[in-house]
């Protein structure tokens, strides 16, 4: 793409804080010279999405209630990327402290979630799980795990069950790159 289709960058002006989000109000120009105003801009810390498989080919797979649907929803082990970790120290620690799972963290490759308005970044990281060790999870989260064969998550997604978006592409890449 050259310079003369990119929009511009004007100006971000912070609209809200909190310590899970945050939303600018940025101006762009367009590649037309037209000035967009009250754009907004959703700021959130990257994370990873943990593939996480076993010996026998099972993948681990997360239950848990989630707010912003009201509902429980089958989910993949994450969490964000703390400040001086790598995606693969993030997800093998996400690893443990959901699940107590251990593991050798592989690989990883980023994706985009809502590039649209987003400058946030996920990272699907492979982990091979070597054990499992006692552990307790954070006060807010109540996560019910389960080992599940790839087959039977692939009924499951054909069936509607699994719908977070997030499980779906990370699923798509780890089956890219096996």
């Amino acid at each position: 793409m050259s310079d003369t289709n990119k929009w511009k960058l004007l100006g971000k002006k912070p609209i809200f804080t909190s310590k899970w989000l945050s939303v600018e109000d940025r101006s762009y120009e367009l590649p037309n010279g037209k000035v967009v105003d009250g754009y907004y801009h959703l700021l959130r810390p990257d994370y990873v999405l943990v593939v996480a498989v076993n010996s026998h080919d099972q993948l681990v797979l997360e239950k848990q209630y989630r707010r912003g649907v009201e509902d429980f929803v089958y989910e993949l082990p994450a969490g964000w990327v703390e400040a001086g970790e790598t995606p693969l120290t993030a997800a093998e620690r996400e690893l443990k402290e959901e699940t107590g799972f251990i593991g050798k963290a592989k690989w990883s490759q980023e994706i985009f979630p809502q590039p649209g308005f987003s400058s946030m970044k996920a990272n699907v990281v492979f982990v091979e799980i070597s054990e499992q060790v006692s552990y307790s999870q954070d006060e807010d989260e109540s996560i019910k795990y389960q080992l599940v064969d790839l087959t039977e998550i692939q009924k499951m997604i054909s069936e509607g069950i699994i719908k977070d978006m997030g499980f779906l592409s990370a699923l798509s890449v780890f089956k890219s790159r096996s």
